[in-house]
């Protein structure tokens, strides 16, 4: 069932949750840009039938989440969005470990979060986190100048093709109604510049439990960032797992089944 968290301001996100009926742990998943949290039904059943509760949402301005699609006024808020839904997975799990998955903006918003917020969680899961600016130094002064001049001009969103190797998930995918065509120069400077910013600076401070998981042929966000953030974080448990091969959405991969078995035993080792 669907269910629906107030911010301050007034909008409304959409979330939902899976509920075994012996919960070992919390596992709350952060989708990431131009998705939401429906293309992640698979992966929630496979954690259901592990017995974990599973929490998920559509970000502001994704999905059935926000006020205008496409378009964030601040990237914290998207984090202060996510801290609320930990609030209730905490409050209706009480004395259950909580983890967080995020894929790309996802991994960035689960990063910002673990900075903000480092003892809230067990620990976070990676996948191809996008903490690394997906732009050029040129494209980049460029949306810095639109985002004061026109902040809620639209740019088509041109993944599609790129996401993974499975031509049946792609062709959903660019067919999808919930999936973002479009997001505003403001939604791009907040969090793909801003946002990576952030996390940029911060990231020596990060000790959150974490697994990060990236494929070498991902041409969306280079998984050498991955790397980098496994080398430059001060976690005292932390793993990286670099798949060959792999494009941007490990959990729609031919070797999927890989990949979720990597996330359970690094879940079933800290519950």
């Amino acid at each position: 069932m669907e269910n629906k968290l107030t911010l301050k301001d007034g909008i409304e996100i959409a979330y939902v949750k899976k509920q075994p009926k012996e919960v070992k742990g919390v596992v709350m998943i952060i989708h990431g840009f131009a998705e939401h949290m429906g293309r992640y039904s698979e992966f929630k059943e496979f954690l259901h039938e592990k017995n974990y509760a599973v929490y998920s949402m559509d970000h502001i301005g994704h999905g059935k989440s926000g006020q205008y699609k496409g378009h964030v006024d601040d990237f914290h808020d998207m984090v202060e969005s996510t801290d609320k839904l930990v609030s209730i997975a905490k409050s209706e799990n009480e004395d259950l470990p909580i983890f967080m998955f995020g894929h790309s903006m996802g991994g960035l918003i689960t990063l910002a979060y673990g900075l903000k917020y480092p003892d809230k969680l067990n620990g976070q899961i990676f996948s191809a986190p996008a903490i690394g600016s997906p732009i050029g130094r040129g494209l980049e002064m460029l949306l810095k100048l639109l985002a004061k001049i026109c902040p809620k001009k639209y740019i088509n969103n041109n993944l599609s093709g790129e996401i993974c190797r499975d031509s049946q998930v792609v062709r959903e995918y660019v067919e999808d109604p919930l999936v973002l065509k479009a997001a505003t120069v403001k939604f791009y400077h907040e969090v793909f510049i801003k946002g990576i910013q952030y996390v940029q600076d911060n990231i020596k401070n990060y000790s959150c439990p974490c697994l990060i998981m990236h494929g070498t042929k991902d041409s969306i966000i280079d998984y050498k960032h991955s790397l980098s953030f496994y080398e430059n974080n001060m976690s005292s448990d932390k793993t990286k797992k670099i798949f060959p091969g792999l494009y941007h959405e490990l959990l729609n991969e031919p070797e999927k089944d890989e990949v979720k078995s990597e996330i359970l035993d690094w879940l079933e080792s800290r519950v």
